[in-house]
């Protein structure tokens, strides 16, 4: 099988948002099951979203390969991450299924791109550095700009999060290299597969270290900024617990799921960055490398 590396890129992160919404049980998420904590949407949907914005990614992909410089990343993503949102939008009905993820995967899928380009290792880590270098800087320009400026206009739920709370949510995850998927969710998949786990049951094991590291601001935005810091994440420190090979008991997900219902809490960031791992682990994986034509734009 020949493909060029923007194809190989492109392909990765589509599949890769099909294989989070079809792993299940996620606790209160859309998966396979059910809609979790949500009325608007279901799996069916987040597929058809997935399809409406799969042509972009090789846009993306192509940002890296043609050698754009990190400092001029942006200049050429947001562009057709605007035109993906769009694309999500009119999918969805005007429901908001991947956004969060179109900012992440668009930079990993610029980063692993440009790996190519230079010559580095195609890996999980080089993707997610380069992606960094991108926003670099972005946080303190984006948000810390807020403090002490008066408001003439309604902040975002990211932006008051921040003001009030110092949490920087995807942008600060982006800009310190994803560490969320590359110290925690990508490990534990790898964990979970070397230990017997079908594919779905890793991811599982990801999202849940996943949920225990990064800042969920769409958690604190249901339920507010002291639960996610305590009896959330208490909550799912106890699945991890319990949640193991070699049995992979699912029954502590589906008690999860229901505690997750009394409060309407769903781990949306969470369930982006298992995306992303997915996305790491698919191009990081020695026997898809193999498809990669690295002189092919």
């Amino acid at each position: 099988m020949k493909s060029s590396g923007a194809e190989f890129l492109a392909i990765a992160a589509y599949e890769a948002s099909v294989r989070e919404v079809m792993t299940s049980p996620k606790p209160g998420l859309v998966d396979a099951e059910g809609s979790g904590c949500h009325d608007d949407m279901d799996c069916a949907l987040f597929l058809k979203s997935a399809r409406a914005i799969a042509p972009f990614w090789i846009r993306q992909a192509r940002a890296g390969l043609s050698g754009a410089p990190p400092e001029r990343a942006m200049e050429l993503l947001r562009p057709a991450g605007a035109e993906m949102e769009r694309a999500m939008l009119e999918a969805a009905g005007g429901v908001n299924t991947h956004k969060g993820l179109i900012y992440l995967m668009s930079l990993l899928v610029y980063g692993a791109g440009f790996a190519i380009f230079s010559g580095a290792p195609l890996s999980a880590e080089t993707a997610a550095r380069f992606a960094a270098l991108a926003v670099r800087g972005s946080v303190e320009r984006e948000l810390g700009v807020l403090r002490g400026a008066s408001q003439r206009r309604a902040l975002t739920n990211g932006e008051r999060l921040y003001l009030e709370h110092g949490v920087t949510g995807v942008r600060g995850e982006a800009e310190r290299g994803f560490p969320s998927a590359i110290c925690a969710g990508l490990p534990a998949l790898r964990r979970a597969l070397g230990g017997g786990a079908s594919f779905n049951d890793a991811g599982l094991a990801a999202l849940l270290e996943m949920m225990l590291v990064c800042e969920d601001s769409n958690v604190i935005h249901r339920a507010g900024f002291d639960y996610w810091r305590g009896g959330y994440m208490e909550l799912v420190r106890r699945a991890r617990a319990a949640f193991r090979a070699p049995s992979w008991d699912r029954a502590p997900l589906y008690e999860l799921e229901r505690r997750f219902m009394e409060r309407r809490v769903s781990p949306g960031g969470a369930a982006d960055l298992l995306s992303c791992v997915y996305f790491l682990h698919s191009i990081s994986d020695a026997r898809t490398l193999s498809v990669v034509n690295k002189r092919t734009i």
